[in-house]
């Protein structure tokens, strides 16, 4: 008996030993929570390496990308935006029942349908799955978020029917199903169901780019919406144009390549005094346009394709032609704004027609950059940065502010940075683990490139050059002022920069989806079809064009191949890697280069013969890069250069693949019709012509390269890629991808006409 009771004690000992082992492991993580996390860990590949250090995600250190409420320890956020994430969205997310942010935004490797189970969040604010790579229908139980005031779906493959379901959304901002494959009408409410139109507090609808069909159904323009930007560009709608005469607050509108009836110029063109944007692209247009229609300078029209821009009358020109630039004010009318009852120390608040107690004080903004943007982007930038350190609603802030100079233009031994952040060489140890080995992303002559999670949640790349690569001060100072002081869509950005300690170090805008030898070579798993190729070498040429013709002073890349141009979140090509590069302006003063620099089989023979360095050494090159896009090979193979293998076996005669079947890509060989691929061969072949004087500028490269596209009929699979108007279009632009997810998205904009952060609208304006 006594045995007996010895060995029930014991028992009870291990059971109570067991029981708080659990406790410990999850000694903060509510254990529901803690449970759903692990199984999506598992499920997941490359999640973030804290998640494999810990078992408990709301404890010290913590799980990146995981926020808890401190008081109860249950996840309230997941944010793992530009992870790098593969698998599923499956498991018991619903069980997460306090979160208010989901964000796995551009994370390509997430596939499969959307869980059902997403709808049983019911605190959930922001929903956030754009630029992955799910597919199947839009859940219907997701109508059960009532709560939800931002949904982001964009850039998937979704398809079916938009759920009218959604249409209970009673508190959502933002509406964003752009991208997908999404087919059938836009759903308006019934009796028996919700629709579309019920979502009144609304500001922004973005549908472009689906296979919606039908009619736009009149109730989405009723008095009660208060949308202030719709995108529709790019379906299959059908009908006569929506009247639009009741939305006095709408700014932006893009009904651009439907299939609408032919029809004469609405009456509402001249009635919407605060519209700013308005895009009929191919929109069927005929007869007269209202006169007052331009007579508002505020607004920018795009009428191109349209039959009235036929009869080419002078007063229709600028509105018809590709390139226009008109620029757009900052302030809103308060001409719609009837704020009588404000007293004496408020003003009227135009973005949302309230009284305010304004706070008037001095603000001191440093930065070369600012003089050269317009006030209208400056005043945003404050606005959107004010609003998101405060966490508060969107039109809360409004700006006044007149400017004046410091006079203060120092030329002292600071480099002069038009964009670019310095940092401590302590900040960057913390955001790369020390520099971790498991946070190399590539290495090269100059040294490793990190992947560094920066503390306000954006993700960068560090490149820090090793021992005997190094650079003198002078010539680290000239390349920091060289790589911020250019700004474009398809040029890598510069964040920031360190030199500390002895070391040198360059932070830049990360690309998840590496480079164009990664996805040629299938170590990245991207696809690159045809089309894709055509619109990565477009993308690439501007911004090679832009270096060459647009910045000032003009710069010569000297070291263009694959590896040196990246794809961004939407496979946008971007040229990287400026640390050869020259001005213009001292390669023409300077007969002579001291240093050939650059990479084999890419270097333009002229100028390693003569070290004579022009922009059509560049342009050989680049013509290197499009034999890579046609063929996937290196340019050398076994010592074999590919632009000598393509002389000797190029056959004009064959009139389809022009002799070069053997050398195509094969994953691209066998689709039916490589269109353009003659004449993308045929510039391709002026680039690599022996001499310059043969070779096209970039731009006309760029050119040939649009016609293409455009003749052609090819439509982008992609999302963003500029045209040659676009060239100078992104000077100062300086909102990249990997802003704090919460930055980016608590705080909505309502007269801002395109995403921040990284959800950009990729239809071209």
């Amino acid at each position: 008996m006594c045995w007996k009771s010895i060995g029930m004690k014991l028992q009870l000992l291990f059971l109570a030993f067991f029981l708080s082992g659990i406790h410990f492991i999850y000694s903060f993580t509510d254990p529901h929570d803690a449970t759903v996390l692990l199984t999506l860990k598992d499920a997941w590949k490359n999640t973030p390496p804290s998640w494999e250090h810990s078992l408990d995600p709301c404890g010290l250190p913590g799980w990146e990308g995981v926020t808890c409420n401190n008081s109860t320890y249950r996840v309230t956020a997941l944010k793992l935006s530009t992870m790098g994430l593969e698998g599923k969205l499956e498991g018991d997310i619903g069980e997460l029942t306090e979160l208010t942010t989901l964000d796995l935004s551009f994370n390509r490797g997430l596939k499969g349908s959307l869980s059902p189970q997403l709808g049983k969040l019911q605190n959930l604010t922001f929903l956030i799955l754009a630029g992955c790579s799910f597919n199947g229908d839009i859940p219907y139980e997701l109508g059960n978020l009532s709560n939800l005031v931002f949904l982001a779906l964009n850039t998937n493959n979704l398809t079916g029917k938009i759920p009218p379901s959604l249409g209970s959304f009673s508190k959502l901002l933002w509406l964003d199903l752009a991208e997908n494959m999404l087919t059938g009408s836009l759903p308006i409410s019934t009796s028996k169901t919700p629709g579309l139109d019920l979502l009144s507090e609304a500001r922004h609808f973005h549908f472009n780019k689906n296979k919606l069909s039908g009619p736009i159904p009149a109730k989405l323009f009723s008095s009660n919406m208060n949308l202030r930007h719709m995108n529709l560009a790019l379906n299959q709608l059908t009908g006569t144009l929506p009247d639009l005469t009741q939305m006095m607050k709408l700014n932006y509108l893009d009904l651009s390549n439907n299939s609408f009836k032919p029809s004469e110029a609405p009456t509402w063109f001249s009635s919407l005094s605060t519209l700013t944007t308005l895009v009929m692209e191919n929109g069927s247009l005929q007869g007269s346009i209202p006169h007052e229609l331009f007579s508002f300078p505020q607004l920018e029209e795009v009428l191109r394709g349209n039959p009235v821009c036929n009869d080419h009358t002078s007063s229709l020109d600028a509105y018809c032609q590709e390139n226009q630039q008109t620029p757009k004010p900052y302030y809103p009318s308060l001409a719609n704004c009837e704020c009588t009852s404000c007293l004496l120390d408020q003003d009227c608040n135009p973005w949302n027609c309230e009284c305010v107690y304004p706070y008037k004080g001095t603000l001191s903004v440093g930065g070369s950059l600012l003089s050269e943007l317009p006030n209208a982007t400056v005043l945003k930038l404050l606005e959107n940065s004010l609003s998101m350190s405060q966490s508060l609603l969107p039109g809360s802030i409004y700006i006044q502010a007149s400017w004046k100079s410091s006079g203060n233009d120092s030329s002292g031994e600071a480099p002069q940075l038009k964009d670019a952040r310095r940092f401590s060489y302590v900040e960057l140890r913390k955001c790369t683990n020390n520099f971790a080995e498991r946070n190399v992303i590539g290495s090269g002559a100059y040294g490793k490139v990190y992947r560094g999670l920066l503390s306000n949640g954006q993700v960068v790349a560090i490149k820090r050059a090793q021992q005997g690569s190094m650079q003198s001060l002078l010539e680290f100072k000239t390349e920091i002022e060289l790589l911020s002081r250019v700004h474009h869509k398809n040029l890598v950005g510069l964040v920031g920069f360190c030199f500390e300690q002895g070391k040198q170090i360059l932070i830049y805008e990360f690309m998840p989806n590496g480079t164009i030898r990664d996805s040629l070579s299938g170590k990245s798993g991207i696809y690159l079809d045809w089309n894709r190729r055509l619109y990565i070498a477009l993308g690439s040429a501007t911004g090679l064009a832009y270096l060459h013709e647009h910045a000032n002073p003009p710069i010569i890349h000297r070291d263009v191949k694959s590896t040196n141009i990246l794809l961004d979140e939407n496979l946008t090509a971007k040229v990287a890697d400026f640390g050869l590069s020259k001005l213009v302006s001292d390669a023409l003063t300077s007969n002579v280069s001291t240093q050939v620099k650059g990479t084999m089989g890419y270097l333009d023979p002229e100028y390693y013969q003569t070290q004579q360095l022009t922009e059509k050494s560049d342009v050989y090159s680049f013509g290197v890069f499009m034999l890579e896009l046609l063929t996937s090979k290196r340019p050398i193979v076994k010592g074999k250069y590919i632009v000598h293998r393509v002389r000797t076996t190029m056959n004009k005669d064959e009139e389809v693949h022009y002799g070069l079947w053997d050398m195509i890509d094969l994953s691209i060989r066998d689709t039916k019709n490589l269109i353009g691929f003659g004449k993308f061969l045929e510039i391709t072949m002026q680039c690599i012509e022996d001499s310059p004087e043969d070779r096209p500028t970039m731009s006309e490269v760029v050119k040939a390269l649009e016609t293409i596209l455009q003749n052609d009929g090819v439509v982008s699979s992609t999302s963003t890629l500029s045209p040659t108007s676009d060239l100078g279009a992104s000077r100062g632009a300086f909102n990249h991808p990997y802003n704090d997810p919460k930055h980016k998205m608590d705080v909505i904009s309502i007269d801002t006409f395109g995403y921040s952060g990284a959800y950009t609208i990729s239809t071209r304006v």
